[in-house]
């Protein structure tokens, strides 16, 4: 078709794009502020919600009416209260709760803000060292990947059968979330976290207030410089792969695959797992840009490189899984 008699252009997905961002930031108040936690109980108007809040009631009007716009709150005759979503999934205390996110999304959308200009030095603006970050805001990451890594535990416990698993071990496992929640799917099932001295020392706070959290062991170390101690039936390694280099992402694997025994299946889980294509998931090429802000060498990488790492440290019958959420699940078993 010729493209001029289609009609003039229209800055249709400009403005659709340029919209969408005030509502993820009206989110992100309502999260940093913890307003859904404040509607648990019904609806509330302006003024009791701010009074709640110890802030002025005006302010919080205009959010909670852009939240309502955000489709996480309805607006009645008695007030503002929180959808049925919102109701479940960012009421601090609840099950499903997911609302401690806030403070990884901060960090996430800050890093965006510089993707032009880590393109320009080629150098990460917004670099996150996990060895030398402040203790402040490595706690903070740990406690906004807590709910995500708790609910990827709990993806993991359905799309596969853990029931013959005696041990597992969660690499780079951060807040131990994961292990969590399989240690609390499976009663029986023998946790370890692995991860960097000052990270293990952080998520001990984390995992005792964590349903399953009691089942997990803790061991430091560096996935770079060698494997766990021991074998176990299974590995794991969440949001690791994507943080490193080709070489070390490499590395990691092969180390990983040491501790398993044979027959043993290792579960590479993240948001960086792309199609071969790299066109899709969408979350995983998002997340690709943001990568560049980050880290010196962390990237999405695809099905193929995963399963060619998978290869090269002896697992083969790769599985691929991508969750409604974008993310990812690479699986593969030891052999010999």
């Amino acid at each position: 078709m010729n493209p001029i008699s289609a009609g003039p252009a229209t800055p249709e997905t400009i403005q659709r794009l340029q919209a969408d961002v005030p509502a993820a930031f009206a989110m992100l108040a309502g999260l940093q502020l913890d307003i859904f936690s404040h509607l648990a109980s019904g609806a509330r108007g302006p003024g009791d919600v701010a009074l709640s809040l110890g802030v002025a009631p005006e302010p919080v009007s205009r959010l909670l009416h852009a939240l309502v716009l955000c489709g996480l709150l309805e607006h009645n005759g008695s007030g503002f209260a929180n959808t049925p979503e919102a109701a479940t999934f960012l009421v601090r205390g609840l099950p499903g709760y997911i609302g401690g996110m806030h403070e990884l999304l901060s960090q996430l959308w800050h890093a965006d803000l510089q993707t032009a200009q880590s393109i320009r030095t080629g150098q990460p603006q917004a670099l996150h060292d996990f060895a030398a970050s402040p203790e402040d805001e490595m706690a903070a990451m740990l406690r906004g990947m807590h709910p995500n890594a708790l609910a990827s535990g709990r993806d993991l416990a359905r799309l596969f059968d853990f029931s013959q698993c005696r041990s597992v071990v969660d690499i780079g496992g951060g807040s131990g979330g994961l292990a969590a929640a399989l240690c609390q799917a499976h009663p029986g099932l023998r946790a370890t976290l692995f991860d960097l001295p000052r990270i293990v020392a952080l998520a001990v706070a984390i995992l005792a207030a964590t349903p399953g959290g009691a089942g997990v062991a803790f061991e430091a170390g560096d996935i770079l410089a060698g494997p766990p101690n021991g074998l176990h039936d299974a590995v794991v390694m969440r949001a690791l792969v994507q943080v490193l280099a080709p070489a070390d992402a490499a590395r990691a694997i092969a180390n990983a695959a040491l501790a398993l025994r044979s027959g043993g299946t290792i579960h590479i889980v993240g948001g960086g797992i792309l199609d071969d294509d790299r066109m899709g998931p969408r979350q995983a090429v998002f997340l690709n840009l943001t990568f560049l802000n980050l880290y010196r060498g962390g990237a999405s990488y695809t099905h193929m490189q995963h399963a060619d790492w998978l290869a090269a440290a002896g697992c083969g019958e790769v599985r691929r899984v991508t969750l409604p959420s974008g993310a990812g699940i690479v699986s593969a078993v030891r052999l010999g």
